[in-house]
């Protein structure tokens, strides 16, 4: 299902506690990840770190994780599988923006949900590769 080397994910989230408790589920698991609590720079730490998923909260403090979805899926890193995360019930009902994301779950998820959905996400990514 994934290459020889560890599958990588990029979080981005900007609440400390949430994205410490991100990261620890999926290390636990044998992921390698990387953390961002904001998108200064992103094409260039995407392109440096080469995630095989990307995890991103909708709320990055004045910025929408939404936004940053969009602008992932039209550059260079589209091909990168993208799970949008959430506190805020239906925010994700956007027609516009439902294309730029390939999967969105809600918070608070339990952690067996948000690893088969990566799986999944990156179980898909490889049939198409």
């Amino acid at each position: 299902m994934f290459s020889l080397s560890q599958p990588k994910i990029l979080i981005i989230e900007d609440h400390p506690a949430t994205l410490d408790a991100i990261k620890m589920i999926f290390e636990f698991e044998g992921y390698i990840t990387m953390n961002l609590s904001n998108a200064i720079d992103l094409h260039t730490k995407v392109a440096a770190f080469q995630p095989d998923i990307i995890l991103i909260d909708i709320l990055l403090g004045m910025t929408d994780g939404r936004a940053i979805c969009t602008e992932l899926k039209l550059s260079a890193h589209g091909s990168i599988p993208i799970l949008l995360m959430s506190s805020r019930n239906g925010i994700h009902n956007s027609a516009y923006y439902k294309t730029h994301w390939d999967d969105y779950i809600e918070k608070p998820f339990e952690m067996e949900t948000i690893i088969q959905r990566v799986r999944m996400l990156l179980s898909k990514k490889a049939q198409q590769d």
